[in-house]
C-alpha cells in the first residue's frame, strides 16, 4: 500500500502539470492510473474523491457532459465520505517556535486535534468546491442552468472560505459567475464579481502545486493524504468549456 500511495501523489501532480500545459492525453492517462490506484484506498480516503474528480475531466475533454455529470456527482458523494474520514484521522503534531505552545498542545491534545480537524474539513470543502464547479459546467452544457448556478455560487463560497478570495481557482469560479450575471443582464451582480477578480489580481495567492510541494509532509501520514487530495484536485480549464 505504501508504494501505491507515493505513486498516487506522483501521478496526480504530474497529471495536473500536464493538463495545465494542454497535454490533455497525457493528463487523462495519468489521472486514470491514479484513480485505479485510489480504488484500493480505504473508504472515505479523500484521495478517492480527488481521483474521481480528476478522471471525470476526461469526459469533459471529450465533451461527454452526461458522463461527466454522473462521474462528478459520484465524486461529490466521495467528498462527503472524506469529510467524515477527517473525524477519525490521525492528526499530526505541528511544530511551533514557542515552547509554551508545544506544551499547551501536548496538555490539551484533544482540543487542538479538534481544531485542526475542523480546519481539515474546511480544506476538503475547498477541494470539493472544484468538483462542484466542474459539475456546474457540465450542467450548463446540459441546459440545467438553475442547478449550475446554485453549484457555482456554493463552489465560490466554499473555495474562498478554504483558500481565500485571491486563490486562482476561486478567481476562475468568480469569472464564470460574472459571465453568467452578464448573460442575465444583472449588471450589479456582475460588477461585484468583477471587483473581486480585480482585487485578487493585485495580490494573487500561491499556486496550489507550489503549496503542495512546500507543505507536503515527508512521511505518509493522514495529513499528507489530506493535503494531496486537496491540492491535487483539478479544475476544468476554460479551453475545455469556452
Amino acid at each position: 500500500m505504501a508504494a501505491t500511495e507515493w505513486e498516487w501523489d506522483a501521478l496526480s501532480a504530474a497529471a495536473l502539470e500536464a493538463y495545465r500545459a494542454a497535454r490533455r492525453a497525457e493528463a487523462v492517462h495519468l489521472w486514470r492510473r491514479a484513480a485505479a490506484l485510489a480504488g484500493d484506498f480505504p473508504e472515505g480516503d479523500p484521495r478517492r474523491a480527488a481521483g474521481r474528480n480528476n478522471s471525470a475531466l476526461a469526459f469533459m475533454i471529450d465533451q461527454d457532459h452526461d458522463a461527466a455529470a454522473r462521474a462528478l456527482s459520484s465524486a461529490l458523494v466521495a467528498w462527503d465520505a472524506a469529510l467524515e474520514w477527517t473525524r477519525g484521522m490521525a492528526v499530526s503534531a505541528v511544530a511551533r517556535s514557542s515552547l509554551y505552545h508545544q506544551r499547551m498542545e501536548q496538555r490539551h491534545a484533544a482540543v487542538y486535534g479538534d481544531v485542526r480537524r475542523a480546519r481539515h474539513r474546511e480544506f476538503l470543502g475547498g477541494a470539493a468546491a472544484l468538483t462542484r464547479f466542474n459539475l456546474a459546467i457540465a450542467r450548463l452544457f446540459l441546459d440545467d442552468d438553475e442547478t449550475a448556478d446554485a453549484l457555482l455560487t456554493t463552489a465560490l463560497a466554499e473555495r474562498e472560505q478554504a483558500f481565500g478570495p485571491n486563490n486562482t481557482e476561486a478567481v476562475e469560479i468568480a469569472r464564470v459567475l460574472s459571465g453568467r450575471a452578464d448573460a442575465d443582464g444583472a449588471d450589479d451582480r456582475m460588477a461585484l464579481y468583477d471587483a473581486r477578480i480585480r482585487a485578487a489580481a493585485g495580490n494573487p495567492a500561491s499556486d496550489v502545486l507550489d503549496s503542495w510541494r512546500r507543505e507536503q509532509p515527508l512521511e505518509m501520514t493522514d495529513t499528507r493524504r489530506l493535503l494531496a487530495a486537496g491540492y491535487l484536485t483539478a479544475i476544468v480549464h476554460e479551453r475545455d468549456f469556452l
